[in-house]
């Protein structure tokens, strides 16, 4: 996470983090920013492949 500033999903190797890294919301979202995040519902089957056809050309 230091090397590719890329957050870390194991807890216990914050304490090796640099701060620069841990304090940086873009990578670690402040709970405030976490609550107005959502997922998306996956395609149904022929729109992901026109969706897929299109990305192709």
């Amino acid at each position: 996470s230091n090397y590719v500033y890329y957050a870390n999903g194991n807890k216990a190797s914050q304490e090796f983090l640099e701060e620069d890294v841990i304090d940086d919301p873009a990578i670690y979202p402040t709970p405030a920013a976490l609550e107005t995040l959502y997922t998306t519902s996956p395609y149904d089957p022929r729109v992901q492949r026109v969706v897929t056809r299109l990305w192709t050309k």
